[in-house]
């Protein structure tokens, strides 16, 4: 994989690695950066993964190769604290905060943000000594959209956010995240330093992240975040003229709310009906309440305010307008249950070959990428095949365009999970569509948790089975935990603590869990998780494939239903010394003929349908680890 990664970024061309767990593939893929002379961006899904990459393995690669190893870490902006914010609430010497800006519960801990500051070098939520609140944070830190840039802002030159990038120029390595590098791509490539290459790690979130970063989100709180910021900036005199151009933002606001929350989650066209009316509503009165602003001049101390405002209501009215001419091959929806409508480009490979492929080689990996080593599900999806980079309006300066075809790779983890464990799939239960699955699926998951004394992770595909079985579960002994009853970090910790204990949880814990050992010997899958037939994005994506003449089922579903499945398992083997069981209570695995697929997709542990043989493995392992 190191000699693949470096070939790659030397040669200009894209590969896809799938890594299984155990391999190492962030020091394989580092160590391959490294030993070019590129400046590469590696991008991650996760926090988790960022911070083991800065703080674990950056240092130790720094310590170990024969070579300086430079890295820097860049975050969104809302990370960093504002110091134009800060020095207008402050004043220059961060003394104390105006009493009208803060409550008495956040003015102390607001001024410590302040001294924190003052030789602090990064400005970094995450580096302050003590948590801060969130309303402390809002009032303090900025987002990109209302950030003018550091040439327009009084306070541009002590930018902390400017400064990690300033910091990054010099770097080898430059750690980021999916969706800020989505939004790299969309501003043209102008958030992050120029860079050689770039490394997508959990690639198998990419498609879901660059969706969320090259879309819109239109929410009322969007409305009412500007009316606060404006208000304190609209000159008196316009507030008191007649028609409060603030207060109507906060009435559209209120309205938007209503609105949006009756809509049926459901596809849309945004212009149209209450939706549309609501929308138009709000864009009046934004660019009204932008007129009403007061104009700063140059040395006024108001005028990073005034222009932070003025860029966020410009970004809302950019934003709305898009929203209501909805761009050829982008969908609209609504999500009633937090008031908001999305519009997200139907596929992300057209924008992602435009904005990345065609400039520089990218490296894309995962434990869990190809359907059974197939790759080029994914390398569609990414747009790693049949690219077509004429259309990008950036494009005009690449000298040497990246080559249009892909390498893969499939490293094989460290594991022998065949003699680690044991696939189950229970073949004997009813089809999950049949209304006697639900009942007997908790049975069997009773059964088997019973078998293994508790030291089950029990994952599902909605939250009424997470119920269903959880309450079938008090039949145990042992301590049963369910997501929602405690935050998730002290969930996971509570169960890898209790060794008899067992999980049961819903989709939000199928991947990123780690409990190595004792605690868990035993993952229970409710069924396949096939994407929600009613899903609106997913609707639109099944369309555009059926209308190319392909399988909606095998380019949409299927792969989306094999990766998650692969994560699932994946939470079992995490060291060389672990033993257990997966239990998929899905007999379409074994009787539909697309259960072959998705099978190869999953680690390759020992399989049978027969219970009684994984009941005695469960038992065995449950005997051997008593004390």
């Amino acid at each position: 994989m190191t000699e693949a990664v470096a070939a790659a970024i030397v040669g200009r061309q894209h590969l896809l690695v799938e890594a299984g767990t155990g391999t190492g593939k962030s020091l394989a893929y580092l160590v391959g950066c490294l030993s070019t002379d590129a400046t590469v961006v590696v991008s991650t899904a996760t926090k988790a993964l960022q911070d083991q990459l800065a703080g674990s393995e950056l240092p130790f690669l720094a310590e170990h190769l024969d070579r300086p190893v430079r890295w820097s870490v860049i975050k969104g902006r809302q990370s960093y604290l504002c110091m134009a914010r800060l020095v207008e609430q402050f004043g220059d010497d961060l003394d104390r905060p105006e009493a009208s800006l803060f409550t008495d519960e956040h003015e102390e801990e607001a001024t410590k943000v302040a001294q924190w500051a003052r030789t602090h070098p990064t400005g970094d939520r995450d580096d302050m000594p003590a948590a801060v609140s969130d309303p402390v944070w809002a009032e303090l830190s900025v987002s990109g959209m209302e950030c003018p840039g550091a040439s327009r802002c009084p306070q541009g030159d002590v930018c902390f956010a400017e400064a990690a990038v300033e910091r990054a120029r010099g770097a080898d390595v430059i750690v980021t995240n999916h969706h800020l590098y989505g939004l790299h791509l969309t501003s043209g490539r102008r958030l992050l330093p120029d860079h050689d290459a770039v490394v997508l790690d959990e690639g198998h979130k990419l498609e879901t992240a660059l969706s969320s970063a090259f879309g819109v989100d239109i929410t009322p709180g969007r409305l009412t975040a500007f009316a606060n910021r404006a208000q304190r900036l609209a000159d008196p005199a316009v507030r008191r003229g007649g028609v409060d151009p603030i207060e109507t933002v906060r009435d559209a606001a209120a309205n938007m709310a209503t609105v949006f929350r009756a809509l049926p989650g459901t596809r849309l066209v945004p212009k149209e009906g209450d939706a549309g009316t609501a929308m138009t509503a709000a864009r009046r009165a934004v660019a009204a309440a932008i007129k009403a602003v007061k104009t700063a001049e140059e040395g006024d101390p108001d005028l990073g305010a005034v222009q932070r405002v003025n860029a966020q209501g410009g970004h809302l009215v950019g934003d709305l307008d898009y929203a209501m001419d909805l761009p050829e091959g982008s969908v609209a929806w609504a999500e009633p249950y937090r008031a908001a409508v999305r519009v997200a480009p139907i596929e992300v490979a057209p924008p992602l070959a435009q904005t990345l492929l065609v400039h520089i080689p990218t490296v894309i990996t995962s434990a869990t990428l190809s359907l059974g080593g197939n790759f080029a599900p994914i390398a569609h999806r990414l747009g790693l095949l049949d690219h077509e980079p004429a259309d990008d309006p950036f494009a005009a300066d690449v000298e040497t365009p990246v080559a249009r075809t892909y390498h893969h790779l499939q490293v094989e983890g460290s594991f022998d999970y065949r003699t680690q464990g044991l696939l189950y799939v229970a073949a004997h239960l009813p089809d999950p569509r049949d209304e006697q699955w639900r009942d007997a699926s908790a049975d069997e998951a009773l059964t088997l948790t019973r078998a293994a004394g508790g030291r089950a992770l029990v994952l599902t595909t909605s939250y009424a089975m997470m119920e269903r079985i959880a309450e079938r579960l008090t039949a145990l002994e042992t301590r049963v935990l369910v997501q929602g009853e405690l935050p998730k970090p002290r969930l996971i910790n509570e169960f890898s603590a209790d060794e008899t204990s067992t999980l049961v949880a819903t989709m939000g814990f199928w991947e990123g869990i780690d409990v190595p050992g004792r605690s868990l010997s035993l993952v229970v899958i409710d069924r396949v998780p096939f994407p929600r037939p009613d899903d609106p994005l997913n609707q639109a994506r099944r369309e555009a494939v059926e209308a190319r003449g392909g399988s909606a089922f095998g380019a949409v579903d299927l792969p989306h239903a094999a990766m998650m499945l692969a994560q699932g398992a994946g939470r079992l083997i995490r060291n060389e010394n672990d033993r257990g069981v997966v239990a998929v209570l899905d007999s379409r695995v074994i009787q539909r003929q697309y259960g072959q697929r998705i099978l190869r997709s999953l680690p390759r542990l020992r399989r049978t349908s027969d219970p009684e043989q994984a009941l005695r493995y469960l038992r065995g392992l449950a005997e051997s680890s008593e004390p």
